[in-house]
């Protein structure tokens, strides 16, 4: 029963929030605050949470790569999703404007 338990607990990433959320760090990449996700289709698969708690959670943007683009969501009433940009982002996708 324990070898159960432990193999359906996911482990995440670990973000950490900065600068009163309006930036994300993992490991040496940054990534500031863009804006609310124009596109709920645009939520990919959970890949993180944010300084350890489980419902402040960290997605992948469908179709981009985690290390350039990724959506902040607490999983509490009226939360809305959010999206980051990696500060090395120079050019913005039409489909996150």
């Amino acid at each position: 029963m324990a070898l159960f338990s432990s193999c359906t607990d996911k482990e995440y990433e670990s973000f950490q929030e900065l600068d009163s959320g309006l930036k994300l760090q993992r490991g040496n990449i940054n990534y500031t605050f863009y804006g609310a996700l124009p596109k709920d289709s645009l939520i990919g698969k959970q890949i993180g949470i944010i300084n350890g708690d489980r419902k402040h959670k960290v997605f992948e943007v469908k179709g981009f790569s985690a290390d350039e683009w990724i959506i902040e969501y607490y999983d509490v009433i009226m939360s809305t999703y959010s999206l980051y940009k990696a500060d090395t982002v120079a050019e913005i996708p039409d489909e996150l404007k």
